[in-house]
C-alpha cells in the first residue's frame, strides 16, 4: 500500500551544512562550490533515478542547472549563520512507473514554486532496501524567491511561528492530494492521507466503518532513524526497532481480539459480492515476481503487471531503456566492487577472501548471465556496501593515528600561542587586569581544550583500541565473505566449475560497452571508468 511520509528541514551555516554539498549528493553530481573552493563530487553515487530543476518562467537559464543554481545560492548568503536551502522530502508510490512517478514529482515540485516563486531541485531515488520499495524524492529548494534578475527576497512564510505551521500543512494536504490525483488517474486504488491517525479513525467512526477506525486507533510507532536502520540492515537490532517490534506486535493483538469482538456483536460492514476473506488471503499469497500477462495496448507492445520489482508496478515489455538503464548500474556496481578490491586494505585484514576473489574473478559472466535479473543489481549493491564497510573497519587504526597526529600539532599550536602572549604581555600594559586576565584566560581554556582532545585521540589508539579495531575489521571480512558466498551460489556460472588458470583466461563474456574485464593473472582488472549520472531535463 502507498504510504504518505512528507518532511520539511532546513540547511544552515551554523551546522556546518553547505547548499552545494546538499544538492551534489542529492542529485549525484559534482557541484564546485565557489565561495568555499571546495568541489562536492557524489558522481559515483547510486540510487538516483533523475534530477530536475524547476523554477518560475521568468527565472534565468542558470537557475535550470544545479551546477550553477546552489553556487549562486551559496554566494547570495552572506550571513554565517543563514539558512542556505530548504528541503521537502516525500514518499513515493511504489504502485506507480518510474514515469509516473516522475511526473508526480515534477507536479509536487511545480505546484511549491507557483506558491513560492523558489527554484526547485528534484532528486528522485529508488530504493536501496531488498524489499525495494521505499522511492523517494528530495526537493531542495533555495530560501530565496528567483525573478528575473535571479535570487531576490528571502521565503519568510516558511520560517517557522504560526505562518509556518499554517504553510506547511498547506504542503502536506498538497502533496497528498496530488498523490492520490495521480494514483487514480493510474487506477490504483490505493489512496493516502496526511492527518493524524486520530482524526482519521475519528473521521472512520462518524462514517459508521469501525473495523477501519479501530484500525486507525493503533499506537503509532516511533521514527527510527537513518543511524538504528543502518544498525537494523547489518543485524545488530537498536532499542527503538526493539520498541517498534513490541508496537507493532500489540497492536496485532489488539485489533485481532477487537475485530473478533465486532465480528460477533455483528457491527462489522458486510464483504462486497464476489468477495470473501479466504479469495483475500490468497491473494495476499501472491509471491513477488509472478508476471500476469495482459493484453496487447496500441503504442507500447505488451504490457506486463509485475509485483515486487523494484522498478515499478507496470513496464512496457517492447521498452530496452529501463533494461539497458538496469543493466548500466549492475555494470557500475560490478565496477566498483572491482575498484574496491584492488585497494590495498585488504591486506591489513589477515583474512582469505576465497568466495569474493571468485565471485569478483567472474565478475563479467555473472553479470552476462543475470544483469536481466533486478535481484543481481541489489545484491551487487550489497556487495560494495560491505567492500565499503570493510575498508572502513580495516583502515580505521590508520585514521585514528592521524586524528592523534593532528590533535597533537593543535595541542602544540595552542602552547605556543600561550607562551607568545605572555612573553609580548608579561604584565596588562595598555589593557585593563581585567581585560588581560579574560585574554590570557581564552588562551589557557583552548590549550586545556585541546589537551583533553589529544587525550582521548591518544586513547584511541591505545592497544585496547588496536584490539577492538581488529575485531571489528575481522567480523566485517567474514560477513563480506558470506555475502560473496551466498552470491555465488545464487548467480552461479560456468566459469566457477573451471580450473583456476583456464577461467582466468577466459574472455568476458559480455562485450558491452564500459564492461570490466578480467585479467589473464585471475585478478580482477582496473574497471572501466564509470560514473554514475543522472538525466538533468530542465522544465
Amino acid at each position: 500500500m502507498a504510504i504518505y511520509h512528507t518532511r520539511v528541514k532546513t540547511f544552515s551555516r551554523s551546522q556546518g551544512h553547505a547548499s552545494t554539498a546538499a544538492a551534489a549528493y542529492r542529485a549525484g553530481l559534482l557541484i564546485v562550490d565557489a565561495r568555499t573552493g571546495l568541489k562536492h563530487d557524489y558522481r559515483r553515487r547510486g540510487g538516483v533515478v533523475e534530477t530536475r530543476c524547476i523554477a518560475p518562467d521568468e527565472a534565468p537559464d542558470w537557475a535550470f542547472d544545479p551546477c550553477e543554481l546552489w553556487p549562486a545560492a551559496e554566494a547570495s548568503e552572506k550571513r554565517k549563520d543563514a539558512t542556505v536551502a530548504r528541503e521537502f522530502e516525500i514518499a513515493l508510490p511504489h504502485e506507480l512507473t518510474d514515469d509516473e512517478r516522475s511526473a508526480l514529482t515534477a507536479d509536487i515540485a511545480r505546484a511549491l514554486v507557483e506558491r513560492y516563486r523558489f527554484a526547485i531541485q528534484a532528486s528522485i531515488h529508488e530504493p536501496q532496501t531488498p524489499d525495494g520499495l521505499n522511492y523517494h524524492a528530495h526537493l531542495l529548494a533555495t530560501t530565496r524567491r528567483v525573478g528575473d534578475a535571479g535570487l531576490a527576497d528571502k521565503t519568510r512564510e516558511l520560517d517557522g511561528g504560526p505562518s509556518g505551521r499554517g504553510e506547511v500543512e498547506w504542503i502536506r494536504e498538497m502533496v497528498a492530494k496530488t498523490i492520490n490525483s495521480h494514483l487514480a488517474a493510474a487506477q490504483i486504488q490505493a489512496r493516502v492521507d496526511h492527518r493524524s491517525l486520530e482524526a482519521q479513525a475519528a473521521e472512520a467512526a462518524d462514517l459508521g466503518d469501525e473495523a477501519t477506525a479501530l484500525a486507525l486507533s493503533r499506537e503509532p510507532t516511533e521514527h527510527i532513524g537513518k543511524d538504528a536502520t543502518a544498525l537494523h540492515r547489518r543485524g545488530v537490532e537498536s532499542e527503538r526497532v526493539q520498541a517498534n517490534e513490541a508496537i507493532t506486535a500489540d497492536n496485532e493483538a489488539q485489533w485481532k481480539e477487537a475485530l473478533a469482538q465486532l465480528e460477533g456483536e455483528g457491527r462489522l460492514q458486510p464483504v462486497s459480492a464476489g468477495h470473501s476473506q479466504e479469495q483475500a488471503r490468497r491473494e495476499r499469497g501472491v509471491k513477488p515476481g509472478v508476471v500476469l500477462d495482459l493484453s496487447p495496448v496500441h503504442g507500447q507492445g505488451q504490457i506486463r503487471v509485475v509485483r515486487g520489482l523494484s522498478r515499478g508496478a507496470l513496464t512496457p515489455s517492447g521498452s530496452r531503456r529501463s533494461e539497458r538503464e538496469r543493466q548500466g548500474a549492475s555494470r557500475n556496481l560490478l565496477a566498483e566492487a572491482i575498484q574496491l578490491w584492488k585497494e590495498d586494505f585488504m591486506a591489513k585484514v589477515g583474512v582469505t577472501f576465497k568466495a569474493t576473489s571468485q565471485l569478483l574473478q567472474h565478475g563479467a559472466e555473472r553479470l552476462s548471465a543475470f544483469a536481466h535479473v533486478p535481484k543481481f543489481r541489489s545484491d551487487l549493491g550489497e556487495l560494495v556496501k560491505r567492500l565499503k564497510r570493510l575498508r572502513h573497519d580495516a583502515e580505521r587504526f590508520t585514521r585514528r593515528r592521524a586524528a592523534e597526529e593532528r590533535a597533537q600539532h593543535l595541542l602544540s599550536q595552542a602552547e605556543r600561542a600561550l607562551e607568545q602572549f605572555e612573553a609580548d604581555h608579561p604584565k596588562p600594559g595598555l589593557w585593563s587586569r581585567a581585560e588581560w586576565s579574560k585574554r590570557r584566560a581564552r588562551r589557557l581554556r583552548t590549550v586545556q581544550t585541546r589537551r583533553d582532545a589529544h587525550r582521548r585521540a591518544r586513547h584511541a589508539t591505545g592497544p585496547e583500541a588496536q584490539e577492538g579495531y581488529n575485531v571489528q575489521a575481522k567480523a566485517s571480512a567474514e560477513q563480506l565473505e558470506a555475502w560473496s558466498q551466498s552470491m555465488l551460489i545464487r548467480y552461479p556460472v560456468p566459469a566457477d566449475t573451471m580450473p583456476a588458470g583456464k577461467a582466468a583466461s577466459a574472455e568476458p563474456a559480455v562485450s558491452t560497452e564500459d564492461q570490466p574485464e578480467v585479467s589473464t593473472s585471475g585478478v580482477p582488472a582496473k574497471p572501466a571508468s564509470v560514473e554514475s549520472s543522472s538525466s538533468l531535463r530542465p522544465k
